[in-house]
């Protein structure tokens, strides 16, 4: 098991640090925010298209030790990761 974030770093976001969010594909996620995950690494460009917060473009956030799909780190005001809650223990 990797390291992926600490809770001291869980973020509010639009009023919450916790979101549900449905994708264009109908997929439902439980999200965390978090203003830092070291365990993390960013995959492809940013885009808006979709995006869950506005204000911000998002770009897949990987697991470094087992490139497993974790969330998305989002830029704009600021930046933060949004990490699927069931893909993370222990936050």
């Amino acid at each position: 098991m990797a390291y992926i974030a600490h809770k001291d770093d869980i973020l509010i976001i639009e009023g919450s640090a916790s979101h549900y969010k449905r994708n264009p594909a109908g997929i439902f996620f439980s999200l965390i925010c978090l203003s830092n995950a070291p365990g993390c690494g960013i995959l492809g460009d940013y885009t808006s298209e979709h995006s869950w917060f506005s204000g911000y473009e998002w770009s897949i956030a990987l697991c470094l030790g087992c490139l497993s799909h974790l969330g998305w780190h989002f830029i704009g005001k600021g930046s933060f990761y949004g990490l699927i809650v069931n893909r993370i223990i222990g936050i």
